[in-house]
C-alpha cells in the first residue's frame, strides 16, 4: 500500500463512527499501522502507544485462547475473522469486543487487515447494536474499495497514457 492510498484510509478512518485498527502483515507479529479516534476512545490508549504494537496488547495473557487460534487460522489462509474477545483497557476494566476482521490485498496473501470493533455490553439487546454496528462497518468497506478502485483506474491509466507515448516516440524515430 504506497503513501496515498494510506492517506486516503485514514481519512475514512477518522470519519467512522466505529472503531476500526490496521495491521500490517508484511511486517513481523502485524502491527498496527493506523487506529480510529473511536478506537482510541473505547481502549483509553493514545495512538502513540498503540501503532507498532499487536493488538494483543490488549488481552492478558491467559484470556481468549480459543479465539485467537481461530484469528490466526483464518489470517493465515487470507480470511475474514470474527469473534468476541474478552479485552482490557488502559485504565484496567475490562469489555467484551465484538471483532471482525477483513483481509486487504491481495486474496491469496494480504498485506493488511481491517479490524473493526464493538464493545458488547450485555446479552440481551446486543445484536441490534451489532447489525447497526455491520452495517457502518460494510458501508465504510464500500467507501474504501471505491478509492481502492479509482487508484487501481488511475495507475492504469497512467500506464496506458505511458505506453502510448512511448509507441509514439518509438514510431516518430523510425
Amino acid at each position: 500500500m504506497d503513501r496515498r492510498q494510506f492517506e486516503k484510509i485514514r481519512s475514512v478512518f477518522d470519519r467512522s463512527g466505529i472503531a476500526l485498527t490496521l495491521s500490517d502483515m508484511t511486517q513481523p507479529d502485524q502491527p498496527l499501522v493506523l487506529a480510529n479516534p473511536k478506537f482510541l476512545s473505547m481502549t483509553g490508549y493514545p495512538e502513540a502507544e498503540i501503532l507498532g504494537r499487536n493488538c494483543r496488547f490488549l488481552q492478558r495473557d491467559g484470556d481468549n485462547r480459543e479465539e485467537r487460534a481461530e484469528i490466526r487460522q483464518a489470517m493465515a489462509a487470507g480470511r475474514e475473522a470474527q469473534a468476541v474477545l474478552r479485552n482490557v483497557r488502559r485504565d484496567g476494566s475490562a469489555f467484551n469486543n465484538l471483532l471482525f476482521l477483513h483481509p486487504i490485498g491481495p486474496a491469496d496473501a494480504p498485506t493488511h487487515y481491517l479490524g473493526s470493533q464493538f464493545i458488547l455490553r450485555a446479552a440481551w439487546g446486543a445484536e441490534p447494536q451489532a447489525m447497526t454496528h455491520l452495517d457502518t462497518l460494510l458501508n465504510d468497506l464500500t467507501r474504501i474499495g471505491v478509492q481502492a478502485e479509482r487508484l487501481q483506474m488511475a495507475q492504469r491509466r497512467h500506464l496506458a497514457e505511458a505506453t502510448a507515448m512511448l509507441i509514439r516516440t518509438w514510431e516518430r524515430k523510425r
